[in-house]
């Protein structure tokens, strides 16, 4: 998340945004330096922000130079000079891409290139509205109004400090104070060192486990995996789910009854009821007696991060695995290619890294989302890459990896010349702005591409799961490519005007890559897109429904296996609140923590609810332009998304749930070790 220092300069960006009652509004941008600072006309200002200038757009005070998705370069109409009040240069922006609502939405990276090439650093402050007046949201404070009687009786009663919540639990006693620690019993001892090693990483603090001089023991079931239950206790599943456990507390044991994930899962249950109970005793409490008895309500508990956008060192990334596993979360989606870069070294097209990895002025890929001048990015080795599956895998969490195809290649197709036709340079722009950014079908290169990276990472992960993208390819993206557009003639992929389709021409780049991941073993992924211009096989491929939870029911219908990772509710690049000041996007609305909390994946499907393989939170990294941002957007929404996958909804309370997140770990500051 780090990136290399940048030149300090005494130059900053300003911008507003003016609501001229039009459809976008307009944006005003002003660069302040210190007074009589001065550049030639032939000064150019470069910035990257999510509004963008549309194509064509005439400006008020600088000539429109070029832009690249979120990159812009503007030129000054006569030489620069700063004024007694510092300001230098004012453009204004008549027309955006579209209406800004929050501060982020503005510049987030900006410097001036000189004209010999030289750059010097702008600081951007955050976009400000004409008119300061922001409006508050205050629909959490709504839902708390709501809080049941059971709400309100368990602020009498100790709560057990887990999360997620588990499902049943009798406490018949409480102790009166929290114990040191536990003794274990050899059979718990290999999986009670994993939960002590990840809780000295989260926290760094003595763990729990292992105390020899503890009077109470942890112990496995003599019965344990043999036992049948002889009563369910209430909304139980008829047979246990993997990674179910119980607990039966007595005065001086612990007894654990679970398969092998269970056992994991059990020991954090304990080791954060304990936590939560040496922390804060007048809330929290620690069980002498009586029994909780748990299971996950889906099998599919995961949590997406896009490392393409801004780069997560492999250390980072392990860290954030460790805050998955201590929700009980166990699938992560490693979105590790996108426009902005691609992060997975290939033996084969080292090109990919050695380019595609790296932004920057002068770079095949420029500066983009809060990233400048300077060289920025990174990948992982496919040694770094085992590495962190070893240790994934000592968490109980599958890895999924995504490579993202046909759309969203700009890193690889600027990384590869041949897999570029510059004749699609006339095709539409994708959402991002990218043009000709989707691999071509009319190249021959395109489809050895395909075959050869996608069969590299079958190879390099052993886990189950390829996710293989197949979102937001532009209507008409190939228009222009003659390769393209004879290659879909031939195969008869055409619309009702005979025209070429760009939804059946990606269907037909995806059933390629789905047979050969099938070939290998492999259950592919792709996004909700995937399902358009007469698709992919429900039979071989799960879809993910993102776009809204309605999707998900209109998949379901066509007989698709979901997973559930609606924006409104699960994408957590969407701002938290409709303030102005508050940090994201909104096109999917804004999502509070109680609103994620609350929705219910399974009631939007009604009858088609067996179609569900289970529920994903989205971390996109757009605006997540550093650590600090980054906790605020993601924590406590990721830890209601963990709640929501695992504990049934009729057993989830909201007051309950804000008291026990204040406990969970957020992502630690590699910088600041």
């Amino acid at each position: 998340m780090t990136r290399e220092d940048q030149k300090k300069t005494d130059l900053i960006l300003r911008s507003k945004w003016i609501d001229d009652n039009s459809k976008t509004g307009q944006m005003e941008l002003s660069l302040l330096a210190p007074p009589d600072t001065a550049f030639p006309a032939a000064v150019r200002l470069a910035y990257t922000a999510i509004t963008r200038i549309p194509p064509e757009t005439e400006l008020v005070g600088a000539h429109y130079i070029a832009r690249t998705a979120n990159y812009h370069e503007l030129q000054p109409l006569a030489p620069l000079k700063a004024e007694a009040d510092g300001l230098m240069w004012r453009i204004t922006i008549p027309l955006l891409s579209h209406k800004p609502n929050h501060c982020t939405d503005g510049p987030s990276s900006a410097f001036l290139i000189l004209p010999d090439n030289s750059t010097l650093d702008i600081t951007c402050e955050p976009l400000r509205p004409e008119d300061e007046t922001g409006q508050r949201d205050d629909r959490d404070a709504d839902i708390a109004k709501q809080g049941t009687r059971a709400d309100q009786s368990a602020a009498e009663t100790p709560i057990l400090a887990m999360l997620p919540m588990a499902n049943h639990s009798a406490v018949t006693a409480w102790r009166d104070v929290a114990p040191t620690g536990f003794a274990l019993d050899q059979p718990l001892q290999e999986a009670g060192d994993r939960v002590n090693a990840l809780y000295m990483r989260l926290f760094g603090e003595k763990p729990p486990f292992g105390d020899s001089a503890s009077n109470i023991k942890l112990r496995l079931s003599a019965a344990n995996g043999q036992t049948v239950r002889e009563t369910r206790v209430a909304g139980s599943p008829e047979e246990k789910p993997e990674g179910s456990y119980k607990l039966s507390f007595a005065a001086q044991e612990i007894v654990i009854e679970a398969d092998e994930k269970g056992c994991f899962y059990a020991l954090i249950a304990i080791a954060q009821i304990w936590r939560g109970a040496q922390k804060q005793p007048s809330l929290f409490g620690f069980p002498a007696e009586g029994s909780l008895e748990d299971w996950p309500i889906h099998d599919w508990r995961g949590m997406h991060l896009d490392v393409s956008r801004q780069f997560y060192c492999a250390e980072t990334v392990t860290d954030f695995l460790d805050c998955l596993a201590w929700h009980r979360l166990n699938r992560f989606h490693w979105h590790l290619t996108d426009d902005e870069g691609w992060r997975l070294e290939s033996k084969i097209y080292p090109h990919l890294t050695e380019i595609g990895a790296w932004r920057g002025h002068g770079l095949a890929l420029l500066p983009q989302h809060g990233s400048g001048a300077a060289r920025y990015g990174g990948f992982y080795t496919q040694e770094q890459v085992r590495d962190i599956l070893t240790h994934a895998e000592s968490l109980q969490i599958d890895v999924m990896p995504e490579v993202d195809v046909p759309g969203h290649c700009h890193a690889a197709m600027m990384a590869l010349p041949e897999l570029i036709d510059p004749s699609a340079m006339q095709g539409s722009a994708s959402v991002q702005g990218y043009v000709n950014n989707a691999l071509n079908p009319g190249l021959g290169a395109t489809w050895l591409f395909l075959e050869t990276i996608f069969g590299e990472v079958a190879d390099l992960f052993p886990g189950a799961h390829i996710h293989i993208g197949g979102d937001e390819v532009a209507h008409g993206a190939w228009v222009g490519s003659r390769g393209a557009n004879s290659w879909a003639k031939a195969k008869g992929l055409l619309d009702e005007d005979g025209k070429p389709d760009s939804m059946k021409m990606q269907a037909a780049i995806l059933r390629f890559v789905v047979k050969r991941l099938v070939e290998a073993g492999k259950t592919p992924f792709a996004w909700q897109e995937a399902a358009k211009g007469g698709g992919v096989d429900p039979d071989k491929v799960i879809l993910m429904a993102w776009m809204n939870s309605q999707s998900a029911l209109d998949l379901t219908n066509q007989g698709y296996r979901v997973v559930m990772c609606p924006g409104e509710v699960y994408y957590l690049d969407m701002a938290q609140s409709t303030d102005w000041q508050e940090p994201g996007l909104s096109w999917a609305g804004t999502s509070s923590p109680a609103q994620t909390y609350q929705f219910d994946a399974q009631a939007s499907l009604g009858a088609n609810k067996d179609l569900l393989v289970g529920i994903q939170g989205g971390i996109w990294s757009e605006n997540l332009i550093n650590h600090a941002r980054f906790n605020h957007m993601v924590f406590p929404r990721l830890s209601a998304i963990a709640e929501s996958a695992w504990t049934r909804p009729g057993h989830k309370q909201w007051q309950s749930f804000e008291a026990r997140q204040s406990l969970m770990p957020k992502l630690p500051d590699r910088s600041q070790k």
